[in-house]
């Protein structure tokens, strides 16, 4: 068996001691709906990418003290590769990237110029 980055390896003590968390703000992430561990048997597991996303996440929560309810908000409006300023080297093999919905820019397999109000996609949704 291979194991890579998106490989559900660490259950949930594991993981949560990993990042000096209690479990139980694992499942509180869990239920917000921030985090889908895998389940085997009943029990969560936690692979590396889920691990560097729950630090992402801490990081917003407590470094730009955003509450989870406006953390939600903000991830549906703004992808999370641009929260944490990935580099675009780290964004082309970004899990979370890739499993997210497509934004405009996919959908219309370019890149947006500066801005989205330069975007060709974005003048063809207002008319």
């Amino acid at each position: 068996m291979q194991v890579n980055e998106n490989s559900p390896v660490y259950p949930m003590g594991v993981a949560a001691r990993i990042l000096d968390v209690h479990p139980r703000t694992l499942r509180i992430y869990e239920a917000e709906g921030l985090i889908s561990p895998s389940r085997q048997g009943g029990k969560r597991f936690f692979s590396q990418n889920d691990l560097n996303w729950i630090e992402c996440l801490r990081k917003l929560i407590h470094d730009e003290n955003l509450s989870i309810p406006g953390l939600k908000r903000l991830l549906e409006l703004v992808p999370c590769w641009k929260l944490k300023d990935c580099p675009s080297e780290i964004r082309i093999n970004c899990a979370a990237l890739k499993e997210r919905e497509k934004r405009c820019w996919e959908l219309a397999q370019k890149a947006c110029e500066k801005s989205c109000q330069n975007c060709e996609v974005f003048l063809s949704r207002k008319s």
